[in-house]
């Protein structure tokens, strides 16, 4: 039986960073700035043993890109990305950030769904604008989207 209710939420454990990144490349999301240092601050959901989503976030000062949310093919359509977003802004007000923001080229809908509103490119911060996945990963014709979560 299939069940939202049975997945865990957690941090990368060792030995997972190939995994992870293995996720992240099979959704067409970009991999090649992803450090080890990086994925400190991603999230992976699990369904038994089996990490079956993820989502990270690259810190910078009081705001975070939230990036590289993907789930697994079969595992799609089930709620798992909405959950993965939620976790993610969770753990970024541990972490006080008050500000997210994301580029995507096809996850709008879940995106506007969890409450993040389109903005202009260009009004994102200079620290966000300066990060591989701004200036060279992904295209102009991403859609950059923005969520106040300090409260």
């Amino acid at each position: 039986m299939d069940s939202i209710e049975m997945l865990a939420f957690s941090g990368i454990r060792p030995g997972e960073p190939a995994a992870v990144t293995g996720i992240i490349d099979q959704c067409g999301l970009p991999i090649e700035d992803i450090t080890p240092a990086m994925l400190k601050d991603f999230l992976v959901a699990r369904k038994g043993g089996d990490i079956i989503g993820v989502v990270g976030l690259e810190i910078s000062s009081g705001d975070a890109l939230l990036r590289s949310l993907a789930v697994t093919e079969v595992h799609r359509r089930m709620g798992i990305g909405l959950k993965l977003i939620k976790s993610a802004e969770r753990y970024a007000r541990s972490r006080r950030i008050e500000t997210l923001y994301l580029l995507t080229l096809t996850a709008e809908t879940i995106f506007r769904q969890a409450g993040y509103s389109v903005i202009d490119r260009s009004s994102a911060p200079v620290a966000m604008q300066a990060t591989r996945e701004f200036k060279t990963l992904c295209p102009d014709t991403a859609v950059c989207m923005k969520k106040e979560i300090s409260h």
